[in-house]
């Protein structure tokens, strides 16, 4: 992956150096092509072997007596390998990964299982269960969790399981993370939590678009922490969603009365990323330019 990037760059700076994207007398298309395939190569590999590491931990994991964090969500949000490849390319860690790594604090991440999957996405160790179990686990883990954060989303289960999380939890033990939905979904989602729950949630989905977590008081009055980060504390490749995640559950850390510390600044990322960006954009404005200036002085 790393010689993949590098080898896009060095095409970049090339183009760059005689004449940019519109020039004709340009050999880098084969090393652009071959750049892309080392990168989607040597992402194709680093996502599997994270796959075969989460199966490896998820047994020690679920064996220990440590505490755990109770994460339940559609499976329809969890991340494919094609969805990896493409639709999530640049990012190295998946959004389940990243929120795994901030709750570590309060304990390790613990999921229901996708029934029939061979390996389980990385992020969350997975407890497999039929239909007929799946029920009273979760009921089990919900009692044994130190938090529980449901990601909102449709289906009767999903409504099931916030019922479950009404009825017999502290409120503040509970979190709703919304991500990735549409006003419409969101409007839906909280009309019918409203509804057969009577728990009044905030409307967030119009005023933050990335999303947040909805916390609530002890009498189940909810607010909502919007994923939001300083420019500087943002990360370019590796972990985008981590800095969002860690600023919007500073007020949770700090009523469990755990420590809460800044993300780091990605000074290099931030580089790498900003030279590149530069760099494309001029392989377009010079040549446009010349372009524009030659249809505009040409003579007739």
């Amino acid at each position: 992956m790393v010689t993949g990037f590098a080898l896009s760059l060095a095409n970049e700076l090339w183009l760059l150096r005689h004449g940019g994207i519109l020039t004709r007398s340009t050999p880098g298309a084969w090393l652009l092509g071959l750049s892309w395939l080392l990168i989607l190569g040597g992402a194709y590999l680093f996502w599997r072997v994270r796959e075969y590491a989460a199966k490896a931990d998820a047994g020690r994991i679920l064996t220990n007596s440590n505490a755990h964090v109770l994460y339940l969500r559609p499976f329809r949000t969890d991340t494919s390998t094609l969805g990896y490849l493409l639709l999530s390319f640049g990012t190295m860690f998946t959004e389940e990964e990243q929120l795994a790594d901030v709750m570590r604090p309060f304990g390790n991440l613990v999921a229901i299982g996708r029934p029939g999957e061979g390996l389980p996405e990385p992020g969350a160790a997975r407890i497999y269960a039929s239909d007929e179990e799946w029920k009273g686990i979760v009921k089990r883990q919900m009692r044994a969790a130190r938090l529980v954060i449901i990601r909102a989303g449709v289906g009767k289960n999903l409504l099931w399981e916030l019922k479950q999380v009404v009825e017999t939890l502290n409120p503040e033990k509970v979190l709703i993370l919304v991500m990735h939905m549409k006003s419409e979904n969101y409007e839906s989602f909280r009309t019918k939590v409203n509804a057969e729950l009577g728990v009044s949630l905030p409307e967030v989905a119009k005023r933050f678009w990335r999303g947040g977590f909805i916390a609530f008081d002890p009498d189940w009055k909810s607010s909502f922490l919007p994923l939001r980060a300083p420019l500087f504390r943002r990360s370019a490749f590796s972990e985008p969603t981590r800095p969002f995640f860690k600023f919007a559950l500073r007020p949770v850390f700090e009523r469990f009365g755990l420590k809460w510390q800044p993300p780091p600044v990605r000074i290099a990322e931030m580089a790498v990323a900003t030279i590149m960006g530069l760099t494309a954009l001029l392989n377009f404005i010079i040549p446009m330019s010349k372009l524009l200036w030659e249809i505009a002085f040409r003579r007739p």
